[in-house]
């Protein structure tokens, strides 16, 4: 099993990830999109025809629900789950002395973060991001020697918290520090772009997207050229691999996270992938990956199909006679709302991000938002860590003043009493 976090210098045994759905959530079923509802709909009784057909309507509906391999989880109780294995409160997760900015887990633990709307404390994160960025700038020139992932992953951070990863940390000349430009088409760290795998190809095309940057004519690396990459390395039986001969499940589904925006340049690439997946994929719903199944498989697979569109809980390619890939995915979930790596563990952090993720994935989707990594629904702002100071500044300074104005009238009350 090839670790799918980008940042990993060699292939690694994987560990695991988590998720949930609200308890109002869009469900699909032969094409159509249905809501399940947490209030009972009004029946008017204007008419016996009438009532009938509504009636009719709402056993429909329920019937479908019902039969659906959809589990209707409580809203915020995977996030709860993952704050707890943190020791944080979903609310103050990205505060959590556990997490270390730069970190490659920790990063992906804030770009679910983002992605579920628990930015309360992106300030914190962003602010100690900010500074590992610029010290790694200035203590070894750049994120890392000769991975190109490393600057993927920290941009799409950045993005995922509503900053602008070009214009993120300040190089040892006091410049601004361009993520976007170092790890992909500006790329000059090493020989190659793709020294370190088929995996940053992919994060450098899926990190280009995430934000719709244009690249310069004169770049190193064109948009083309790095597409061209990965279509390149599809092995005859069509998945993809982090080295050539070998196709891998995990490398396969983020090969389809990339090529996902060009369906009409890549089609008949992704339908390969596709077939070549739906093989991989067991009797009960999960994925075989070098003879191992895995929740982070599932998950990475569930993130590939909600980025193409296609419902991981009724498409005929991903439902064996076990389950879909969401059963197989809720296979891993343990009793606390936790992900586990495989079946005989015990639940852990990767698993239960990489899960989250995947669930928050199947949720956009559902709601007809952006892809997982397309953060085009985000107006990304210029952030420096002076930012932060101003704004606490502000905020104490509008609570002093409103203790102030308290004191005043509490004191004034007591004086009018005692004339």
């Amino acid at each position: 099993m090839i670790l799918w976090k980008p940042g990993d210098r060699s292939p690694r045994k994987n560990r695991r990830a988590g998720w949930t759905i609200p308890a109002a959530a869009a469900v699909k079923a032969n094409g159509r999109r249905w809501r399940l509802q947490t209030q009972a709909p009004t029946l008017g009784f204007s008419g016996g025809k009438n009532v009938k057909r509504k009636i009719l309507s709402i056993f429909l509906a329920l019937l479908i629900a019902a039969t659906l391999p959809v589990n209707i989880l409580a809203s915020g109780e995977g996030l709860a789950a993952l704050a707890k294995l943190l020791d944080a409160s979903p609310e103050k997760l990205l505060k959590s002395s556990a997490l270390i900015p730069g970190d490659s887990l920790s990063d992906w633990v804030a770009v679910l973060a983002g992605r579920s709307g628990k930015t309360g404390s992106a300030e914190a994160y962003l602010s100690r991001l900010w500074d590992y960025v610029s010290q790694q700038y200035e203590e070894a020139g750049g994120l890392d020697s000769i991975q190109a992932t490393p600057w993927h992953r920290t941009a799409l951070t950045v993005m995922a918290l509503g900053a602008d990863p070009t214009c993120f940390g300040r190089n040892p000349q006091g410049q601004p520090i361009d993520l976007i430009a170092d790890g992909t088409y500006a790329w000059d760290t090493t020989s190659s772009l793709g020294t370190q795998g088929l995996n940053s190809w992919i994060f450098a095309l899926i990190t280009l997207d995430a934000g719709g940057y244009s690249v310069p004519e004169d770049a190193a690396y064109t948009r083309e050229e790095i597409l061209a990459a990965i279509l390149e390395a599809q092995e005859p039986d069509g998945g993809f691999g982090l080295t050539a001969g070998a196709s891998d499940v995990d490398i396969t589904a983020m090969a389809l996270q990339a090529l996902a925006p060009y369906p009409d340049r890549c089609g008949r690439e992704i339908d390969q992938a596709l077939g070549y997946l739906s093989n991989a994929q067991t009797i009960r719903g999960d994925f075989a990956n070098f003879g191992e199944t895995s929740a982070e498989s599932c998950a990475q697979v569930m993130i590939a199909l909600c980025a193409l569109e296609i419902d991981p809980r009724t498409d005929d390619r991903f439902v064996k006679a076990g389950g879909s890939v969401l059963d197989g995915l809720l296979l891993y979930r343990t009793d606390t709302g936790a992900f586990c790596h495989s079946l005989e563990d015990e639940a852990n952090l990767l698993a239960t991000v990489q899960a989250n993720l995947a669930l928050c994935a199947l949720e956009r989707m559902d709601a007809g938002k952006t892809r997982l990594y397309d953060f085009t629904d985000i107006s990304l702002q210029t952030y420096t860590p002076e930012q932060g100071v101003l704004l606490y500044g502000i905020c104490a300074a509008g609570i002093l003043l409103a203790v102030g104005f308290v004191i005043f009238w509490v004191r004034k009350g007591r004086n009018s009493c005692t004339k």
